[in-house]
Order: structure tokens, then C-alpha cells, then sequence
């Protein structure tokens, strides 16, 4: 892997007539990865690399490189990507090791501090929720998720909570605004948090970001993207987030908790539940934050919207709450029996 740090002094980027960028490029953009692919020594010599604008990562820029038959994702990050509560070095580790183990697009080259970087492009089908509730689908994403999870990754501690505070502050300092219901949930959200910190639930390395675009299906199983959250966390986070997200319903999701642990207890239900909650109070506080910043300058998946996922991940919350009162799921969440897988 390539890893390259910005130099000191200011470089004057030549506008390379080998590369070629799509129509819709921005200027600085293109001025940014022809300093990265010059800065990495990118195919030297070579004429005729496509640049293109790459639908998603709605925190950042992402480029498809094509040169011939071969293909490269390139992604820029925003100057201060720190409004999103991530770590880039973290980032680019998490992802790093999760393609050690055939669960992620190998990182190819590296920029910090900034946090670019280029990796390897997998072909395959970006999905959708109704492609996770699928039990064909739903069944290999448990598979990697285990595979995952096995493993650890001590560079960064992942907290939701903390994570959704980072959120609320960011939304407040760019003018984000909320669903009408989203404080009194948030209320109920950090009463859920003192049952989870006392409890001792088993822990691993999450990707704490399980939106199913961050899912592609490929011909040798399923890989992840978009480690920008990745960190040892509660196993359960992402158990939760994927069947959130995946518009899962309860019959759903029961099948789904049951491929990860057959001996699924009520307790397990009952955090994931809680987690479920919690993380779609962590997506309307996202969108609420992000879209003020990245929303002119990003290219998102069709028919997908900062508003409509806040809007979606409110309804999420409030028919969960409503049918499980707050009380009893905390009582559960809380108890962790011996030998539970999450």
C-alpha cells in the first residue's frame, strides 16, 4: 500500500490531459485527485484514465478510476472531515483490516493527515433494503458480520451514545433542524443508556454504520464500505443498525437475530431493540447535521434524501417506542446471559 503524507510546501498541480473527468467533477475535486494520483505516481506515463462521480458516501467525494478494463474508487475527503464525528486514520485501518479477511475493498494508497485514499473497485450490487430482508441475503450478510465481529479492533472505541451527542452538537452549530418528536425521544434514549453501560454485553470489531448501501454483493460473498465509524463496539450495534436500516420487520428481524445466535433469548431482543431506537435517533441526528454541509456537494443513490432517511429513521423510533414501553425493554436489554453471542 501507498501512503503518502502532504508535503509543507504549496506544488503546482499540471492538468494532465491522460486524465479525463466526467462532466459534474468540480473543479477542486478534479484539482485534488490529480495532485493525489501524481502524488502517488498513479499509473505514470498513462493516458486515458476516466474519472467519474461515484453515487454515494454521503459524507464525502468518492470517484470511480477507470484505465482500460480496470477500475479504482478514490475517496476525497472534506477539508475539516471531522464534523462527522470520524477518525480518518481509524478509518482507513478499520478498512484495511476487514479486507485482510475478505470483507472489504483493499486500501491501495493513502493521503494524511487529510484521510484520502484509493482503493480497489468490487463489482457488484449495492443494495437496498429490500434486497437485506431477502433470507437468501439476509443469511450471507450474518455470515460476514460473524466473520467481522470475531475479530477486534483496538485502535478505536466505538460509543453510539457518544456518537449521537457528537451529532446534536454538530447539527446545532450548522442549523440542522429536527423531526417535532426528536427531544422527547432523545430523552428516553439516554435513560437506555445507563442500562447499557451496566450491562456486560460481548463486544468485537463493528462497522457501526450498517446502511445497506454500505453493503455490496459480490460473487465471492458480501463486502462492506464506508469504515468511517468502524471501532470495537457492542456486537449488537450492528445487528441493530442492519435490521433498522433494512426496514426489517419484527418476523424479520427475529429470523435474522436467530441466523447470528440460535439461542436467541429475550434479553438479546430486548438490547437489540433498545440499539434499533438508538441508532435511528443517530441517523435523524446525522441528516439533520450533514445535509446543511454536504448536500450541495455530494452525488447520492436515487430516490435517497438527508430528509427522507431523517424522516424514515423518525418513524423508526417512535413505532418502536410506542409498542415497547421503555421500561420493560430497559429491565431486558440489561441482562446478559452467559454464552450469548451479542
Amino acid at each position: 500500500m501507498i501512503s503518502v503524507r502532504t508535503s509543507t510546501h504549496s506544488e503546482t498541480v499540471d492538468q494532465q490531459p491522460r486524465c479525463l473527468f466526467e462532466e459534474g467533477v468540480p473543479v477542486q475535486v478534479r484539482d485534488t485527485a490529480l495532485n493525489l494520483l501524481d502524488q502517488w505516481r498513479f499509473l505514470p506515463g498513462e493516458h486515458g484514465i476516466r474519472l467519474s462521480i461515484l453515487p454515494g458516501g454521503a459524507n464525502n467525494i468518492n470517484l470511480i478510476l477507470e484505465h482500460g478494463d480496470k477500475k479504482w474508487a478514490l475517496k476525497i475527503r472534506e477539508p475539516d472531515a471531522s464534523f462527522a464525528g470520524t477518525s480518518v486514520t481509524a478509518a482507513i485501518e478499520a478498512q484495511s483490516v476487514a479486507a485482510s479477511i475478505g470483507l472489504a475493498p483493499a486500501v491501495i494508497a493513502t493521503c494524511l493527515p487529510e484521510g484520502h485514499f484509493m482503493s480497489e473497485f468490487v463489482e457488484g450490487e449495492t443494495l437496498r433494503p429490500q434486497h437485506i430482508r431477502e433470507p437468501s441475503m439476509a443469511r450471507r450478510i450474518v455470515d460476514a458480520l460473524k466473520r467481522l465481529h470475531a475479530h477486534h479492533f483496538p485502535p478505536r472505541k466505538f460509543d453510539i451514545f457518544d456518537d449521537l451527542r457528537g451529532f446534536i452538537a454538530g447539527a446545532a452549530k450548522l442549523g440542522g433542524s429536527y423531526p417535532t418528536s426528536f427531544a422527547a425521544l432523545w430523552e428516553i434514549a439516554q435513560r437506555f443508556e445507563t442500562t447499557l453501560v451496566a450491562a456486560d454485553a460481548p463486544v468485537g470489531f463493528g462497522h457501526n454504520d450498517l446502511v445497506p448501501q454500505n453493503f455490496i454483493a459480490c460473487s465471492d460473498g458480501v463486502k462492506m464500505v464506508d469504515f468511517d465509524y468502524a471501532g470495537e463496539a457492542l456486537v449488537a450495534i450492528d445487528l441493530a443498525s442492519v435490521t433498522s436500516q433494512a426496514e426489517m420487520s419484527d418476523d424479520e428481524t427475529m429470523a435474522f437475530l436467530r441466523l447470528y445466535d440460535p439461542d436467541l433469548d429475550e434479553s438479546q431482543i430486548a438490547r437489540v431493540q433498545v440499539l434499533r431506537f438508538v441508532n435511528a435517533l443517530r441517523e435523524v441526528a446525522w441528516a439533520a447535521m450533514a445535509e446543511p454541509f454536504m448536500a450541495a456537494k455530494t452525488t447520492l443513490l436515487d430516490g435517497w434524501s438527508y430528509r427522507s432517511h431523517a424522516d424514515v429513521n423518525i418513524r423508526l423510533a417512535e413505532v418502536l417506542i410506542r409498542e415497547n414501553p421503555a421500561d420493560q425493554l430497559a429491565s431486558k436489554a440489561g441482562l446478559v446471559r452467559a454464552g450469548a453471542l451479542f
